[in-house]
């Protein structure tokens, strides 16, 4: 992806050059056809298929390609022009769907903007509806045809690797273990007893994963034995550790059994390691585990779900007395980011093994995985998760910490009154317990939502829910819990609303950030409560971990190492 510093450099180069000469294998100009608004939607859709199949990229329209000249060559694109009508024409005429961002960056030429459309990498070949598609090779958008698309699967290896099958006989790759969770796990999820009744055999053709008596990769991995995975699957395995600190551990252990039966051993280690408090609510005393059970078991089984079981590695999960780290091989994938995890439509590496494991009740394919692990952490005012992409691994880290009762009893007491309260209203009622108030600009970040959408949001608890009350000007203004509401929460606001991290939560909330974007000294304030010195000091703390300080003066910035 090319961002907008760059495009805007390229900009200032056309006075002695032309936009051709700087397109590349990511990176194309498209001038803007004035008078044909479908003209141009059809060219966005053929150039998000060309650039997803060429391995992601960026397009700008609004630039003459063959002349010189900024004046000449920015006509920009017309102020009428919607560009989320744009990103649901290209997700709706392509197959599989591709969702591109789109971003405007002005200009003092031509209509005042160019528009910016971004295509992540994914899982190619993309065809647009029709059935027609290109593919990027150099600055050219080329037909993908069948020996190319053969070429491409060869290449990528995209092919969903856990629908193949398997050679033997299903019952010689068969564990009655495995089988036994399955169906503890389905009754658990109230599952429909005649898919529960169902023999070993019929249950599992009726979802999919047995064909013509043998089990398919996903079915292997759903109810294989160990000799069988080792076999077909040798890069299947989960591992545990019970961390003393970053390099010692005092427990280790893994295999390579089957899904069910590591999710089943992990939840057990873990359950002797989590600990509960018990809130008095009335007659009733119930506990609450510090890491909740089903975010526990969704950030698990996502883990298994999604990982890559071409390359080598293991699910692992690390215990560390203050925090949890699930981490499994395989980068995230078709444009999802740890910036936009929470709300990005749902990505399928193992379409077949995902299918299977909803079939099953297992987990749910309608993209409540990650809101799920946020809101069960939320709604007890916890840290919400972190996620993040180190190497060729995705990590997933949940901060211990316990519940703050009285938040809890305040969201159970609102759910009571019929106010539904969703993961966006709780990430920023969670923020304001910690902090005084929230700007649109950190609302939109720590809910990961566009400007436009955080405001509404704002605006909804505001004036629908009065939740929060606004202050400040038009173009500084902020939000803070209403007096109603510390009432209601009454102590527990007291200590909460200004206690500010623990030192290890700041670290690594600023890290994740930093791995997105630079941050200020003013923004590290403004984040954590903190003064100028005490900043200072907390950033010296994390040069270790690749934090180094550029610029000077109010210019200056800190960001993370090229090295890390």
């Amino acid at each position: 992806m090319r961002t907008k510093d760059e495009i805007l450099k390229i900009l200032d180069l056309l006075e002695g050059n032309i936009a051709d000469d700087f397109e590349a294998q990511d990176l194309d100009f498209k001038e803007w056809v004035e008078k044909s608004l479908n003209d141009n939607i059809n060219l966005a859709v053929k150039m998000a298929v060309c650039m997803a199949n060429g391995g992601g990229g960026t397009v700008v329209f609004g630039i003459r390609d063959k002349v010189k000249g900024r004046k000449n060559a920015i006509i920009g694109v017309p102020p009428i022009v919607d560009a989320f009508l744009m990103q649901k024409a290209v997700y709706e005429r392509t197959d599989p769907h591709i969702t591109p961002t789109f971003d405007w960056i002005e200009v003092p030429e031509g209509h005042g903007r160019i528009l910016v459309m971004n295509i992540y990498p994914g899982m190619p070949p993309y065809t647009e509806t029709n059935g027609s598609a290109t593919i990027r090779v150099g600055k050219d958008c080329r037909p993908l045809t069948g020996s190319m698309r053969r070429e491409l699967f060869a290449k990528t290896g995209v092919s969903d690797f856990t629908s193949n099958l398997v050679d033997e006989y299903w019952k010689d790759c068969f564990s009655p273990v495995a089988m036994e969770r399955v169906r503890m796990i389905m009754a658990e999820e109230h599952a429909p007893d005649t898919l529960i009744k169902m023999s070993d055999e019929d249950l599992l053709k009726s979802i999919g994963a047995l064909k013509d008596g043998k089990l398919t990769f996903g079915g292997l991995l759903i109810v294989g034995n160990t000799q069988a995975l080792s076999k077909y699957i040798p890069n299947h395995r989960w591992d545990f550790r019970r961390m003393i600190s970053s390099t010692d551990y005092s427990i280790k252990y893994g295999e390579n059994s089957a899904i069910p039966i590591g999710l089943y051993e992990l939840e057990r280690y873990m359950a002797t390691e989590n600990p509960t408090t018990i809130v008095e609510v009335g007659f009733l005393h119930p506990e609450f585990s510090t890491y909740p059970k089903i975010a526990l078991r969704e950030a698990l089984l996502n883990a298994f779900i999604h990982r890559d079981y071409r390359i080598p590695g293991s699910v692992m999960l690390k215990d560390y007395k203050d925090k949890l780290i699930i981490t499994n091989p395989g980068n995230f994938i078709g444009g999802i980011s740890p910036s936009n995890i929470l709300h990005h439509p749902p990505v399928a590496r193992n379409l077949h093994l995902t299918d299977l494991m909803d079939k099953l009740r297992l987990v749910n394919r309608s993209n409540l995985g990650v809101p799920r692990i946020y809101k069960s952490l939320l709604i007890e005012g916890k840290e919400p998760p972190q996620y993040n992409e180190i190497g060729e691994c995705i990590e997933l880290t949940l901060i211990a910490s316990t519940i703050v009762p009285e938040f809890r009893n305040f969201i159970k007491d609102l759910n009571s009154k019929g106010i539904e309260v969703d993961v966006d209203h709780l990430i920023i009622l969670n923020y304001l317990l910690r902090h005084r108030e929230i700007d649109t600009y950190n609302a939109a970040h720590i809910c990961q939502r566009s400007i436009e959408q955080v405001r509404e949001i704002l605006s909804y608890m505001e004036n629908s829910l009065k939740l929060i009350k606004s202050g400040g000007t038009v173009k500084k203004k902020y939000y803070s819990l209403t007096r109603e509401v510390y009432s209601m929460l009454q102590k527990g606001i007291e200590y909460d609303r200004d206690k500010r991290l623990d030192k290890e939560a700041i670290k690594m909330r600023i890290l994740s950030i930093l791995k997105e974007r630079n941050l200020t000294n003013a923004e590290v304030r403004h984040m954590t409560g903190m003064d100028r010195q005490q900043v200072l000091r907390l950033m010296r703390e994390l040069e270790a971990d690749g934090v180094q300080i550029k610029g000077s003066g109010r210019g200056a910035y800190y960001c993370l190492s090229r090295d890390e």
